[in-house]
């Protein structure tokens, strides 16, 4: 799988998980969606910018009405984002970070912290303001 296909699947299901009315402004999809769009300003191509800005559309929706993670179980975002990274290992992208671990809401939470904060880390875009 490219790059530009692993990131229109991840934007497809994020989108999807946003669409549910308890997810849409949870820490834990906030979380994950800074972290992938940390993920995906490191890749190449039109899909990837795509995504990007979709990710971009969603934090910035969710933090309209932000809220403290429900302890869902499943939590909708983590395995999504599992796969993204492992397929972006597959697809040799290579991230920082590493090795891809089976992700977990605890896996996440520095990235809630940053989705909680104004703005993502280190980020100047307008959805982020």
């Amino acid at each position: 799988m490219t790059t530009e296909a692993v990131a229109r699947t991840l934007r497809e299901e994020l989108n999807e998980i946003a669409a549910v009315e308890a997810c849409a402004g949870c820490e834990c999809l906030l979380g994950v969606a800074a972290q992938a769009l940390a993920d995906l300003r490191r890749l190449p191509g039109d899909e990837v910018r795509d995504a990007e800005a979709d990710v971009r559309r969603l934090l910035a929706a969710g933090k309209q009405a932000p809220h403290g993670c429900r302890e869902c179980d499943p939590c909708l975002p983590v395995e999504p984002y599992r796969r993204f990274r492992a397929a972006l290992v597959a697809a040799g992208a290579g991230l920082p970070g590493g090795e891809v671990r089976g992700a977990t809401p605890g896996d996440v939470g520095d990235a809630r912290a940053d989705a909680a904060a104004p703005g993502c880390a280190g980020c100047a875009c307008d959805g982020c303001g």
